[in-house]
């Protein structure tokens, strides 16, 4: 199982639609993937700077600060054509999309910045890199 974050970094105007792509192979067929998406807020900025200034990957911001200091909440799971949202995105129009595992979120909340985790899991593929992390910074109007 490979999963993997073609665009590691987006940022979104405060409204406009996003989509966080994810894309995922597994070696041998078999029942349909799930797939998760589960949200994990920044660190509590300690520095002075702004979100996402001080890493130089997602996957390195993901790792600065342990889950209980942050928000972390499922976004959506998608297994075959089914997708059920997390109670906090339920009214959004928010969807797991496509044959691969691509995020819409919908028009870009406040709320929306941080590192959104893709996971896969295949009971027919259980080696491998399941997870990847994609990082939405959403900027109001200047």
């Amino acid at each position: 199982l490979q999963v993997s974050v073609p665009e590691p970094r987006t940022v979104a105007l405060l409204f406009q639609p996003v989509l966080l792509r994810c894309q995922f192979q597994v070696s041998s067929p078999g029942p349909a993937p799930i797939v998760t998406w589960k949200y994990k807020s920044f660190c509590p900025d300690t520095s002075g700077g702004s979100p996402g200034d001080t890493w130089g990957s997602p996957g390195e911001a993901a790792g600065a600060c342990p889950d209980s200091a942050r928000t972390v909440r499922i976004v959506a799971t998608k297994q075959g054509e089914q997708v059920t949202l997390g109670d906090f995105y339920l009214g959004r129009p928010v969807t797991i999309r496509g044959a691969g595992a691509e995020l819409s979120l919908g028009p870009a909340a406040w709320g929306d910045s941080g590192l959104y985790l893709c996971t896969v899991t295949s009971t027919s593929d259980l080696q491998g890199n399941n997870e990847a992390v994609a990082e939405l910074v959403v900027l109001g109007e200047t």
